[in-house]
Protein backbone atom coordinates (compact mmCIF):
# COMPACT_ATOMS: atom_id res chain seq x y z
CA UNK A 1 0.00 0.00 0.00
CA UNK A 2 1.40 3.31 -0.96
CA UNK A 3 1.18 6.36 1.32
CA UNK A 4 0.76 9.70 -0.39
CA UNK A 5 3.18 12.19 1.03
CA UNK A 6 2.48 15.86 0.80
CA UNK A 7 -1.24 15.52 -0.02
CA UNK A 8 -3.78 16.72 2.45
CA UNK A 9 -7.02 14.92 3.21
CA UNK A 10 -10.36 16.61 3.67
CA UNK A 11 -10.21 18.92 6.64
CA UNK A 12 -11.90 17.98 9.89
CA UNK A 13 -14.24 20.96 9.72
CA UNK A 14 -15.47 20.00 6.26
CA UNK A 15 -16.03 16.35 7.26
CA UNK A 16 -17.98 17.42 10.37
CA UNK A 17 -20.07 19.78 8.22
CA UNK A 18 -20.84 16.98 5.75
CA UNK A 19 -21.85 14.63 8.57
CA UNK A 20 -24.13 17.29 10.07
CA UNK A 21 -25.78 17.96 6.68
CA UNK A 22 -26.30 14.26 5.99
CA UNK A 23 -27.75 13.72 9.47
CA UNK A 24 -30.02 16.75 9.05
CA UNK A 25 -31.22 15.46 5.65
CA UNK A 26 -32.01 12.03 7.07
CA UNK A 27 -33.83 13.71 9.97
CA UNK A 28 -36.06 15.61 7.56
CA UNK A 29 -36.84 12.42 5.63
CA UNK A 30 -37.63 10.53 8.82
CA UNK A 31 -39.84 13.36 10.12
CA UNK A 32 -41.88 13.43 6.88
CA UNK A 33 -42.23 9.66 6.91
CA UNK A 34 -43.41 9.52 10.54
CA UNK A 35 -45.79 12.48 10.17
CA UNK A 36 -47.36 10.84 7.12
CA UNK A 37 -47.99 7.66 9.09
CA UNK A 38 -49.35 9.56 12.10
CA UNK A 39 -51.68 11.68 9.96
CA UNK A 40 -52.98 8.62 8.15
CA UNK A 41 -53.45 6.73 11.42
CA UNK A 42 -55.43 9.54 13.06
CA UNK A 43 -57.64 9.90 9.98
CA UNK A 44 -58.49 6.20 9.77
CA UNK A 45 -58.71 5.50 13.49
CA UNK A 46 -60.79 8.54 14.38
CA UNK A 47 -64.02 7.26 15.87
CA UNK A 48 -67.03 7.93 13.74
CA UNK A 49 -68.52 10.81 15.63
CA UNK A 50 -71.90 10.78 13.95
CA UNK A 51 -74.87 9.19 15.64
CA UNK A 52 -78.63 8.89 15.55
CA UNK A 53 -79.78 11.68 17.81
CA UNK A 54 -83.54 11.15 17.73
CA UNK A 55 -86.25 9.21 15.89
CA UNK A 56 -89.80 10.41 15.32
CA UNK A 57 -92.31 7.84 14.09
CA UNK A 58 -95.90 8.17 12.91
CA UNK A 59 -98.14 5.78 10.95
CA UNK A 60 -96.67 6.66 7.52
CA UNK A 61 -93.17 8.03 8.06
CA UNK A 62 -90.11 7.67 10.24
CA UNK A 63 -87.87 10.72 10.65
CA UNK A 64 -84.33 9.99 11.80
CA UNK A 65 -82.24 12.90 13.09
CA UNK A 66 -78.52 12.34 12.61
CA UNK A 67 -75.87 14.42 14.38
CA UNK A 68 -72.67 14.83 12.35
CA UNK A 69 -69.86 15.96 14.66
CA UNK A 70 -67.10 15.31 12.13
CA UNK A 71 -65.14 17.96 10.29
CA UNK A 72 -66.48 16.81 6.93
CA UNK A 73 -69.84 16.13 5.33
CA UNK A 74 -71.53 12.74 5.69
CA UNK A 75 -73.52 11.19 2.84
CA UNK A 76 -76.27 8.66 3.56
CA UNK A 77 -76.14 5.70 1.18
CA UNK A 78 -78.58 3.06 2.42
CA UNK A 79 -81.29 2.65 5.03
CA UNK A 80 -82.51 -0.59 6.59
CA UNK A 81 -85.52 -1.07 8.84
CA UNK A 82 -85.62 -4.49 10.55
CA UNK A 83 -82.86 -5.68 8.16
CA UNK A 84 -84.90 -4.82 5.06
CA UNK A 85 -83.67 -2.12 2.65
CA UNK A 86 -85.90 0.93 2.50
CA UNK A 87 -86.19 3.94 0.26
CA UNK A 88 -85.60 7.28 1.90
CA UNK A 89 -86.48 10.80 0.88
CA UNK A 90 -85.67 12.59 -1.28
CA UNK A 91 -85.85 9.71 -3.74
CA UNK A 92 -83.04 9.36 -6.32
CA UNK A 93 -80.85 11.89 -4.58
CA UNK A 94 -78.36 11.84 -1.75
CA UNK A 95 -78.89 13.00 1.78
CA UNK A 96 -75.80 14.97 2.75
CA UNK A 97 -75.38 16.11 6.33
CA UNK A 98 -73.04 19.08 6.61
CA UNK A 99 -70.14 18.96 9.01
CA UNK A 100 -70.94 19.80 12.62
CA UNK A 101 -74.70 19.86 12.05
CA UNK A 102 -77.85 17.74 12.31
CA UNK A 103 -79.66 16.30 9.30
CA UNK A 104 -82.93 14.48 8.74
CA UNK A 105 -83.61 11.24 6.89
CA UNK A 106 -87.26 10.59 6.03
CA UNK A 107 -88.22 6.92 5.65
CA UNK A 108 -91.76 6.47 4.34
CA UNK A 109 -93.63 3.28 5.18
CA UNK A 110 -96.30 1.73 7.31
CA UNK A 111 -95.45 1.67 11.02
CA UNK A 112 -97.45 0.03 13.81
CA UNK A 113 -97.84 1.36 17.33
CA UNK A 114 -96.07 -0.76 19.91
CA UNK A 115 -93.77 -2.35 17.32
CA UNK A 116 -90.00 -2.39 17.73
CA UNK A 117 -87.91 -1.11 14.81
CA UNK A 118 -84.22 -1.71 14.23
CA UNK A 119 -82.81 1.19 12.22
CA UNK A 120 -79.53 0.85 10.36
CA UNK A 121 -78.18 3.72 8.28
CA UNK A 122 -75.12 3.18 6.08
CA UNK A 123 -72.96 6.15 5.16
CA UNK A 124 -70.93 6.39 1.95
CA UNK A 125 -67.74 5.94 3.99
CA UNK A 126 -69.00 2.49 5.05
CA UNK A 127 -69.88 3.35 8.64
CA UNK A 128 -73.19 2.12 10.04
CA UNK A 129 -75.39 4.01 12.47
CA UNK A 130 -77.69 1.82 14.54
CA UNK A 131 -80.70 2.45 16.73
CA UNK A 132 -83.63 0.44 18.07
CA UNK A 133 -86.87 2.37 18.59
CA UNK A 134 -90.39 1.50 19.70
CA UNK A 135 -93.33 3.34 18.16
Amino acid sequence: MRVLDGQKAVSRALSVLLLVLITFGFGILLYNFVMGIVENATETSQPFSSFIENVAINDTCMTVYIRNSRNRDVTIDKVYINKEPRDFLPLNSKVIIAKNSTGKVYIPGSYNKGALYEIKIICSSGYALLSIQRY
